[in-house]
């Protein structure tokens, strides 16, 4: 079968870390709900546990496979430099583009002249012979123009915005005949290093535009301020500070605009000036590394100057320890405070701005009653009081409902557990921890959130993400946006987001039991196929084991394709008297 069949999307089952002996604790300081057994192996209905030991074995592998598919790049730009040398210009460049041996996994070739004349795509032959040097990314980014740049300097790796992901490439001049070409290939690492580093240069793009355009920077600045804009993805968002200090844009707390940085302070070091120093010894992108909110951050930053001369530089950070463990961890230690000190207490601990004890980097708590009504919020205290019982999420789901409701189902439990929600906030996907608790008086639901961004995690709540679109919406409804194309240039050749259901290589591929493809990603090709019988590299059926894994309700399948392997995540479905099988996968 065709390898573009398998270029999907990923998305992972997420799991409840909690620590038994932190159970024993908890249970000691007499936080574990009233009449309540413990029992390690429950978890929530949608999770799947792994204990810390994995998970931190998993995120060395996540690394080494990350390493390894950057060497595989480069050779797979090199291997096809060597082959342009041997044969003819056009061998070359039709194998380029239609030939399986330069298909590995999600890796395709493509080759441009030094004008941006596009002379071989494997993924898109339509964009043969167009001029694309002033191509921009979906934020702005010239990106052909910063290839072309870096392979004539030797050689280098480009970030840039591409089927609504983050996606990294390998560029490099190829020569034949004394003419030079622009070789590139590239991955979806779908990493928040690799989303922060492209948000800057998605938000420098912006401001250098703006500047040649002649237009006023502060339409710059208000864009990378407004948090409901494209420069905010989940919990990452941008902001930008002169070089004499000042705050001139903030994509998270747009009040701290018009005040100075310059003596924010973080373990003894002054952050900004830190920033602004490093960036007056160089014209590259920066990294800064030190605690903030009881957690270590990393925060890249490149400078900009505008028309009269002035510098500023461009922010974006992220918390690479805040993963799933600090979500039960921060919900556990709320739930014992709240349970010793009280709902005021709670309310006016848990949403003070000034006090990190229940922060963790970005995390922070968010306190519901189960009419749906804010109690508490960690980093929006207008949030308090708010009724967000009818609040939907970008996939219009309504999502405090769904945490109620996950709390009712936690409470009839004679054992203890707590619960993972997803949703569809802030352009991403954010993953809930919630727990109820039951003060005497009243019962309440405490809940804390991450954004996740590794591809296991993206592909498996992609995928939960489409089966509950199926039923809530018709079927014809539903494969429609399923299948919408993941995003077209504006004729001022600028790549603008498409279906909500792309994200990079990863999509949504439905069959029904019997094996007829209903959709696959933007994919027409496979659409009303019987499947049942494809097999993989090993001769296993695939398709047929996707479907009877996703029969019994959910869950991960490994296979081979085109010499590489595969994970996918499968959930049944039924939906108008027929049973469907909706998931996602990716290339390792």
């Amino acid at each position: 079968m065709n390898k573009r069949m398998f270029m999907c999307l990923s998305m992972l089952c997420l799991f409840c870390v909690i620590d038994s002996r932190r159970r024993e604790n908890s249970l000691s300081n007499g936080s574990i709900r009233e009449n309540a057994s413990i029992n390690p192996a429950v978890a929530a209905d949608d999770v799947i546990e792994k204990s810390l030991v994995e998970r931190v074995e998993e995120a060395k592998i996540d690394t080494e496979l990350f390493e390894q598919k950057k060497k595989e790049v480069i050779a797979f730009v090199n291997d096809g430099i060597e082959y342009l040398k041997n044969n003819p210009l056009y061998n070359a460049f039709h194998a380029f583009t239609r030939d399986k041996e330069f298909r590995r996994g999600e890796l395709y070739l493509v080759v441009y002249d030094t004008k941006g004349n596009c002379l071989a795509d494997g993924q898109l032959p339509q964009m043969l012979w167009k001029n694309n040097y002033n191509l921009r990314d979906e934020y702005g980014t010239p990106m052909v123009q910063e290839m072309l740049a870096i392979a004539k300097k030797g050689g280098g790796w480009v970030t840039y915005q591409w089927r609504g992901a983050t996606k990294v490439a390998y560029c490099k001049i190829g020569t034949k005949d004394d003419q030079d070409y622009l070789f590139f290939a590239g991955y979806y690492p779908h990493s928040k290093q690799a989303a922060v580093i492209n948000l800057v240069k998605g938000a420098v793009a912006l401001f250098n535009k703006v500047k040649e355009e002649g237009r006023p920077i502060e339409e710059a600045f208000s864009t990378f301020s407004y948090p409901l804009g494209r420069f905010v993805l989940g919990d990452l968002y941008l902001f930008a500070i002169s070089f004499d200090g000042i705050t001139v844009a903030h994509g998270e707390r747009p009040g701290l605009i018009g005040t100075s940085a310059l003596d924010y302070k973080s373990g003894g070091r002054y952050i900004n000036r830190e920033i602004i120093e490093k960036l007056q010894k160089t014209d590259e992108g920066v990294w800064v590394e030190y605690i903030s909110k009881r957690a270590p951050k990393k925060l890249y930053s490149e400078k900009v100057t505008d028309n009269k001369g002035k510098q500023y530089f461009i922010s974006c950070g992220y918390y690479p320890d805040a993963g799933q463990q600090q979500v039960v961890e921060l919900v556990r230690e709320g739930y014992t405070y709240m349970k010793k000190n009280g709902l005021t207490e709670a309310v006016s601990v848990f949403s003070d701005l000034t006090n990190n004890q229940f922060r963790y980097g970005d995390l922070y708590l968010v306190i519901y009653d189960f009419k749906g009504i804010c109690k508490a919020h960690g980093t929006d205290r207008d949030m308090i009081g708010r009724d967000m019982i009818n609040d939907q999420d970008e996939d219009g789901r309504y999502y405090v409902r769904e945490i109620v409701e996950k709390a009712e189902q936690l409470e009839k439990r004679d054992v203890y557990a707590g619960g993972w929600l997803s949703f569809k906030l802030k352009n991403s996907f954010k993953l809930i921890y919630i727990e109820p608790i039951d003060l005497g008086v009243d019962k309440f639901i405490i809940t804390s959130g991450l954004y996740p961004v590794s591809k296991m995690e993206t592909m498996i709540l992609l995928a939960k993400s489409a089966a509950s679109y199926l039923r809530s919406h018709s079927a014809p409804e539903a494969f429609r946006a399923f299948v919408q194309p993941a995003g077209k240039l504006t004729p001022t050749n600028v790549q603008m987001p498409g279906g909500q259901f792309i994200n990079g290589d990863l999509s949504i591929f439905v069959f029904d039991s019997t094996g007829i493809c209903l959709a696959f990603g933007d994919d027409y090709n496979y659409i009303w196929r019987n499947l049942l019988n494809a097999k993989d590299d090993d001769g296993k059926p695939y398709v047929k084991i996707l479907i009877n894994t996703g029969m019994r309700g959910s869950g991960k399948v490994s296979f081979r394709l085109n010499g590489m392997p595969v994970e996918a995540y499968v959930e049944k479905v039924e939906k108008e008297g027929r049973t469907l099988i909706v998931g996602s996968h990716y290339f390792k």
